[in-house]
């Protein structure tokens, strides 16, 4: 643990410091009584005194090896726990062409469960159409955003079938799958490098400086970067540390609107903004007719704009239809909706 190294280094570090004194202490002690004595004259103990530290330092170089192989061997099993994870890339598949998969979305009788515990999704059937929009709605734990990560083949489903256009996901080559569907996390994903690179990672050929522009414009971070000194130039450090939460989901969405996929998925991607910036966010990303969207949401703000509704509960869908039909319905929706 942290603590535990944290222990031992200051433990070192006191035994160093202690090794020094002492060894310091005693030449003083020993070379002073032979100065006494007449056995050894001031100059020649100064002279012992600094030659010293090239016993000490090297001495103390060793005992500070330690922690530096400690890392060591932290550092070599997490690589080795990386290359030990087995690759997705394994299967054989037969469709490698985006075009083959563009169009309908269909969900059948689909089942999840991790390991041998009891299904987080049970008996979901659903189908999305080309360019339709979606919000997905439920409480915590409800199989949100399991059901998004099916879709984009992160996890396999332990029973049912999720066909693109009549293929089977299993069939789909993923690398052809991910630039057909991207994934938004809630948790954006900031690169080191500029605000120009972070955009223009994974993007489609071809991407103008004007397609940034309008892209960020979309996303309502535009005027943020513009008044950056930089601004699209602006370097950002892995952690993008210089942004706050709500421009760095912003910052990722643009990134999304500018790869080549058909069909987003938005996972709480707008949980960091203001009620107010989310508003027109969503509008303008409404506006879009030529992609397919769906909408994880815990707010019901943006349920109501899209007007598209799923509503899930205990790991199945238990409602779906308009706003106003499900406020009418008086069922689960409702009991969100009022909270």
């Amino acid at each position: 643990s942290n603590l535990g190294y944290e222990r031992m280094l200051l433990i070192q570090q006191a035994l160093k410091l202690f090794i020094q004194m002492l060894l310091n202490l005693l030449i003083l002690w020993i070379g002073a009584r032979l100065v006494i004595k007449n056995k050894l004259s001031i100059g020649q103990l100064m002279t012992f005194n600094s030659l010293l530290t090239f016993f000490i330092n090297p001495l103390q170089n060793i005992i500070g090896l330690q922690p530096k192989l400690q890392s060591a061997k932290v550092a070599n099993n997490r690589l080795n726990e990386v290359y030990g994870v087995e690759k997705e890339f394994t299967e054989k598949t037969y469709i490698n062409d985006v075009k083959k998969i563009v169009g309908e979305i269909q969900i059948k009788n689909l089942y999840f469960h991790y390991g041998f515990k009891n299904d987080i999704l049970k008996n979901i059937n659903l189908t999305l159409k080309s360019k339709e929009k979606l919000v997905i709605v439920g409480t915590s734990g409800s199989g949100k955003s399991t059901l998004a990560k099916l879709l984009v083949g992160f996890i396999k489903p332990s029973k049912g079938e999720i066909l693109y256009e009549n293929h089977k996901l299993q069939l789909i080559d993923k690398q052809t799958l991910r630039k057909y569907i991207n994934y938004i996390p809630q948790e954006p994903f900031i690169f080191s490098g500029s605000i120009e690179e972070n955009l223009r990672l994974g993007n489609k050929e071809n991407v103008t400086i004007e397609d940034l522009e309008n892209a960020c414009k979309i996303a309502m971070i535009y005027d943020d970067i513009d008044n950056m000194p930089q601004g699209f130039n602006t370097m950002l450090d892995e952690n993008g540390s210089i942004l706050s939460g709500g421009q760095k989901q912003r910052l990722t969405i643009a990134r999304a609107l500018l790869s080549p996929a058909d069909v987003l998925i938005f996972d709480e991607s707008t949980s960091g903004l203001d009620s107010i910036t989310e508003s027109k966010l969503i509008n303008n990303l409404l506006l879009s007719k030529s992609k397919t969207m769906i909408f994880i949401a815990h707010r019901l703000n943006i349920a109501k704009k899209v007007n598209n509704i799923l509503v899930m509960k205990d790991g199945s869908i238990c409602e779906k239809g308009t706003y106003t039909e499900l406020i009418a319905k008086h069922g689960e929706y409702y009991k969100l909706e009022q909270g």
